[in-house]
């Protein structure tokens, strides 16, 4: 596991940003951040909430007592038996293995990954509407709109979303088995709807 002065110039560094720019945001002087980050001092609870918030992540994280940045424990980010079946469990938990990695880049790519994962579910629970599985009166925007909006906002955080903020090769070996389900689930429902794939 990392240390907490390890985690601070990770965080930091992943964000792009100096020693002097952090000290500045987070109210302290850059010589102390220096230190933090060598490990020569140890942090208050106030600087260690601070920290977590601007950077993120949990403040378990930050004193490197967990590999998941968003309080997940490691036992729930292995690898499963069950996980190679393409179910709503292997669904649920290739979304979070792979918001973990996307949140390994930075916090913005995070916050893109929330709102993209937000998008496909709207979706699902727009078109469930008007189908008459739930009211539609949850929804504010006008049917012709609604789908389409949500479209051209995936395509917008798609292009915008953070460069090179996941590095895929950090994650070498196979890919959890939950992912992989899914991926083998979504594309033979794909060739037998589409035929020409």
């Amino acid at each position: 596991m990392a240390t907490y002065s390890e985690r601070l110039v990770e965080l930091r560094t992943e964000k792009g940003i100096s020693q002097k720019a952090a000290a500045a945001d987070l109210g302290i002087s850059q010589a102390l951040l220096s230190h933090y980050e060598k490990g020569i001092r140890e942090f208050n609870m106030d600087f260690l909430c601070r920290v977590a918030d601007y950077y993120g992540v949990t403040a378990d994280y930050v004193l490197g007592r967990t590999q998941s940045r968003s309080g997940l424990n490691s036992t729930e980010l292995d690898d499963r038996e069950e996980d190679s079946i393409f179910n709503t469990r292997s669904i649920y938990r290739a979304a979070i293995m792979t918001h973990e990695r996307m949140n390994a880049g930075s916090a913005q790519a995070g916050e893109y990954a929330d709102i993209l994962y937000a998008i496909t579910l709207y979706r699902v629970l727009f078109s469930a509407a008007q189908k008459g599985y739930i009211p539609k009166r949850w929804f504010t925007i006008q049917p012709k709109y609604a789908q389409a909006s949500a479209l051209a906002l995936t395509e917008t955080f798609l292009n915008d979303f953070p460069e090179k903020t996941v590095n895929a090769r950090r994650y070498g070996g196979p890919e959890p088995k939950s992912i992989e389900a899914v991926i083998k689930g979504i594309e033979s429902i794909l060739r037998r709807y589409s035929g020409s794939i």
